[in-house]
């Protein structure tokens, strides 16, 4: 009957459609595979840095040093831009903000930033640094080697008898430097930090030796060349061409 027969021809449609949807399939899965999908990696973060100590030095003429200690627990990451800030404040309660810019290289647990000869009247009432400093990305073993040599302390006849650190600083490494800061950490026996310096050496060709000095206007007492640190570091997370040279790829700024 013709029911019968619409019965049957829609059953044989559907057993065919069937089969044409599975062989389609079959060419789709054999011929045009599905890619992987990659495993989303997510970027490393650095860790903050760290705060480690800060503390005022009277110079006994009206004016004061003050330094403070950061710390940079991360060994592939560096702040080439770090902005921070020493709070000061004087019997009257008045509040002064000195704000300063610096760096730091991966690796470095001991980075010291210091402000000098500012007013004796102003005791230290905190240190802050940026929440978001300007990370770079880079391995603390691709890091220029400065090396400092023959270290001196005491009264200079070459400074006009002003009291100094005297050092030879030598870039030993196969990069041309442009700023090398030094900064001179003096202590007492018991480890008190008693003087801070610095200065800056420019344009070290690689494998040169240049001389330094850091001058006080007068006389820190027994301090000798074995509690007298002396701490030199180029920005060089700044500069992107030597970046690239020392990771032989890409620059991530991060």
């Amino acid at each position: 009957t013709f029911p019968q027969r619409t019965i049957k021809k829609t059953i044989i449609a559907t057993v065919y459609g069937v089969i044409l949807l599975t062989i389609i399939f079959l060419i789709v899965i054999v011929f045009f595979p599905k890619k992987p999908q990659a495993p989303i990696v997510e970027a490393p973060k650095p860790n903050s840095l760290q705060i480690v100590q800060y503390d005022k030095i009277s110079l006994g003429n009206g004016y004061a040093d003050f330094w403070a200690e950061i710390s940079n627990p991360n060994d592939n990451f560096g702040a080439k831009s770090l902005d921070y800030t020493f709070v000061l404040k004087n019997s009257n309660g008045e509040i002064q903000r000195k704000v300063g810019t610096t760096f730091i290289l991966p690796g470095d647990k001991t980075r010291y930033v210091l402000l000098l000869n500012y007013s004796d009247s102003y005791s230290l009432e905190n240190f802050e640094i940026s929440s978001q400093p300007v990370w770079t990305e880079l391995s603390k073993f691709n890091l220029p080697e400065l090396i400092v040599r023959n270290v001196k302390v005491g009264v200079s006849d070459k400074a006009g008898r002003a009291f100094t650190v005297f050092g030879i600083l030598t870039n030993n490494s196969e990069l041309n430097l442009k700023n090398i800061q030094v900064i001179s950490i003096l202590t007492d026996n018991s480890n008190k930090i008693i003087g801070v310096n610095e200065t800056l050496v420019r344009d070290i060709l690689t494998s040169e030796s240049r001389e330094f000095e850091t001058t006080w206007d007068s006389v820190i007492p027994n301090v000798t060349t074995g509690n007298t640190t002396i701490y030199a570091q180029s920005n060089i997370l700044d500069d992107r061409e030597l970046l690239i040279r020392l990771q032989q790829g890409p620059v991530f700024d991060r």
